[in-house]
């Protein structure tokens, strides 16, 4: 091979390594929900969304990453653990920049604290102690959010889906939904309020007294 052969073929060599560094990686969208207490600082711009008629295992969906807010339980359940489960497992958007072509979505740390769904905001304080996912479900549990009471669950992206973020264009201001383009499903599981509780075993021991008073006038 002459020296000219060579570096021709180092030439072309170099030129294919150029094209492949421009061809886009197909990139990973991350997930990450947090459960805390209340955000103050949001509080105190704006009222929290509450949650009524809102039945445990009731599963609803939504787009995120969402319009940060605090929530008010009024359930009237104890909730006892939250599950989310991710409908957009890959996601395309052509308009965006850059576009996004099938990328993959799935839970991940967003907020780069080295763990996924714990918050690393010193202010906030995380409400459940267990969080485990399997495969596009993840669930919060280990704590409790009493009936009545606010907490923190905001959904971040990496990168960030947030319309008008500078990747998802924003929304017209007259649509009502401002929330982001990847779907999540989401139920809770409650913990039996004791007034119930105690009105069955109430109704129980009725029943059994009202047993007796007739067997002994038997």
């Amino acid at each position: 091979m002459t020296i000219v052969t060579k570096i021709a073929l180092s030439l072309l060599g170099a030129v294919g390594i150029s094209f492949l560094s421009l061809t886009p990686a197909r990139a990973v969208i991350l997930v990450e929900p947090i459960v805390t207490t209340k955000n103050q600082n949001i509080l105190d711009t704006k009222s929290p969304r509450i949650l009524t008629d809102y039945e445990p295992g009731e599963v609803i969906e939504y787009g995120v990453p969402d319009v940060a807010n605090n929530f008010l339980n009024n359930t009237g359940y104890d909730i006892e653990s939250l599950v989310f489960d991710l409908k957009t497992l890959s996601y395309s958007n052509a308009d965006s920049t850059p576009a996004y072509n099938n990328e993959p979505v799935e839970w991940g740390d967003v907020n780069g604290d080295g763990k996924i769904g714990y918050s690393n905001n010193p202010d906030l304080k995380d409400i459940f102690t267990d969080i485990t996912i399997s495969g596009s479900t993840i669930t919060f549990s280990g704590g409790v959010i009493p009936n009545g009471s606010l907490f923190y669950n905001p959904f971040a992206t990496l990168p960030n889906l947030a319309p008008g973020a500078g990747i998802i264009p924003p929304v017209p201001a007259d649509k009502a939904d401002k929330d982001g383009p990847i779907r999540v499903a989401a139920y809770y599981t409650a913990i039996p309020e004791s007034t119930n509780v105690l009105g069955v075993v109430a109704f129980g021991a009725l029943g059994v007294a009202l047993k007796l008073k007739r067997s002994l006038h038997c």
